[in-house]
């Protein structure tokens, strides 16, 4: 009787006395990392709250009151907050961390996890495709000796990094392999080839399959083509991903390729930065309202946007495709001809050349290396030749395709884009290591993710800190399927940022880009801090994130 007494005393303590007594108990083990005195934002969108982090391993063990516990290393978060780490949904670092692992840059963005491969992707590559990335690779960078997607992810695992790395598959890299980089479609045999490269890319670990449909060979590729690859990617539940075929113009009928693509190859569908230029300035709430429809229609599709309203990208963007056609090399060559010289000028989208900046010139010589980080108005003004001729001699001049700055955004569409729900956050940036930091950069590269924090919530107050949070760590983990990072509670990878709302902020411009944002003071990559008190640590605990598809 008394057994059972006690027994209906315990049930009608409720579950709270248990769990008190529960927490009591594991207050007083030791930790490896204690977080004490910080709010933790928890990454779902749900208020702040005061509470300290518990960590053992590489994850996250405890969160509550652990005043009473011990740990090996303690953190003071006070007057700071404590989140998940930030996932960039399209970073491009898949080269600078074979030059320095740190990736400081990113780092000090709170970026601990880094998705990347638009378009193409480190692998797989042939022999020809290999050739070229040694002929234009940057000083560090280690001979290329990979081929397969698998073989990229295994050098890059035992070369080190600092961060998380996860990969898309490009669809230009079956392409090439299958076509090179001729202007049309794939036959049977062809066709059937590339989908066996991306059944061995995603069987090896890729989240998903990305076009880049303004960039050769990209834009040489069929609808029916994609929509071929995307369904083999779909098979092992990846996404596609894709820079839309316009972001101006014809926006509207690429969205509607996207949603095709999506709907017959029966996978979810993301749209990389999301932005309107050209002709479309000012209407993005139309191009939202697309996406709603589909949305409210049952299609998974969502965005992701950088914070800027500057785009960055190769110079060749303003050639025409037919010039391109073999590519850089043989553009190069055919551009001496002076007939083919003057059509591919007259057939440049140069627009107003004051609005281009150009941020490097591979290659070049002193002489040319002198226009680093000015406008193409201002470099032709010294070369006393027209904008579309002063880009041909920056081509002339280059091993590779030079990289330019494009001013053509408005704010108002960036800030519309930027407070809808399922829009998450991606740098479309690399980490600025070695010999880059001596020419120029877009400030993506150093504040994507701070400027989000610190001067679109504190400054404009566009939305919460929480929901800045949520876009960047759960949202952006639901899109590429992490189901053990994204959001900070117990059982989770212990990726974990902390930094003050307050003088959180991105220094870098564009004028003078390499400056590391502010505010963040610690970061934990699977439990180990590769920031700590705003210093740098010599930790490189990042992993190879390779998905696992259940087929």
């Amino acid at each position: 009787m008394r057994v059972a007494i006690c027994f209906l005393a315990l049930m009608c303590a409720g579950p709270g006395a248990r769990t008190s007594r529960t927490t009591a108990r594991a207050a007083q083990v030791a930790y490896d990392i204690r977080i004490i005195n910080g709010d933790v934002i928890d990454g779902t969108g749900k208020p702040r709250f005061r509470a300290d982090v518990g960590i053992r391993g590489d994850s996250v063990a405890f969160i509550g009151d652990l005043s009473r516990a011990t740990s090996k290393v303690t953190i003071d978060a006070k007057g700071q907050v404590v989140t998940p780490g930030f996932i960039d949904l399209l970073g491009h670092s898949e080269g600078s961390v074979l030059v320095d692992p740190h990736l400081e840059g990113k780092v000090r963005q709170g970026v601990t996890t880094e998705v990347t491969g638009e378009g193409h992707s480190p692998g797989p590559i042939d022999d020809v495709m290999a050739a070229e990335m040694n002929r234009t690779k940057p000083p560090g960078f280690p001979e290329v000796t990979w081929r397969s997607m698998d073989e990229y992810l295994t050098f890059l695992d035992k070369h080190g990094s600092a961060i998380n790395f996860a990969f898309y598959i490009g669809a230009a890299n079956p392409r090439e392999i299958a076509l090179g980089t001729a202007d049309r479609a794939p036959n049977d045999a062809e066709l059937k080839r590339m989908e066996k490269l991306v059944d061995d890319s995603m069987r090896a670990g890729a989240v998903g399959i990305t076009t880049a449909l303004i960039y050769p060979p990209g834009r040489f590729a069929k609808t029916e083509e994609l929509i071929a690859l995307a369904r083999v990617a779909g098979r092992y539940d990846g996404a596609y991903w894709t820079h839309l075929r316009s972001e101006s113009a014809d926006i509207m009928p690429a969205i509607d390729e996207a949603l095709r693509i999506g709907r017959e190859a029966k996978v979810p569908i993301n749209t990389f930065h999301l932005k309107t230029g050209g002709s479309m300035r000012g209407h993005m709430p139309e191009v939202v309202a697309k996406i709603e429809a589909a949305r409210k229609s049952g299609v998974d599709i969502a965005s992701s946007v950088y914070p800027y309203t500057a785009t960055s990208t190769d110079l060749t963007s303003l050639v025409p495709a037919w010039a391109l056609d073999g590519g850089y090399l043989p553009f190069v060559a055919r551009i001496k001809d002076p007939a083919t010289r003057t059509k591919v000028a007259d057939a440049m989208r140069v627009g107003d050349s004051s609005t281009i900046l150009i941020r490097n010139v591979p290659g070049g010589t002193p002489e040319m290396k002198q226009y680093e980080r000015k406008r193409l108005a201002d470099i032709a003004k010294s070369m006393n030749v027209g904008p579309a001729e002063a880009a041909l001699r920056l081509f002339e001049a280059s091993i590779s395709s030079p990289i330019a700055i494009y001013f053509g955004l408005q704010e108002d569409d960036l800030q519309y884009a930027l407070k809808q729900p399922w829009v998450a956050i991606g740098s479309d940036s690399g980490a600025v290591v070695g010999a880059a930091k001596e020419t120029g950069a877009h400030p993506r590269a150093y504040g994507t993710f701070p400027r989000v924090l610190g001067h679109y919530v504190r400054d404009v107050k566009l939305f919460t800190l929480e929901e800045a949070v949520r876009k960047m760590t759960s949202l952006a983990a639901s899109r590429v399927r992490f189901a053990d990072r994204g959001t900070l509670r117990v059982g989770m990878k212990a990726d974990v940022v902390v930094f003050d709302p307050v003088t959180i902020r991105d220094t870098s411009t564009y004028e003078d880009p390499h400056h590391y944002a502010e505010g963040i003071s610690n970061v934990l990559i699977n439990g180990a801090p590769v920031l700590r008190d705003g210093k740098m640590t010599d930790a490189l605990p990042g992993r190879v994130l390779r998905r696992k598809p259940g087929r």
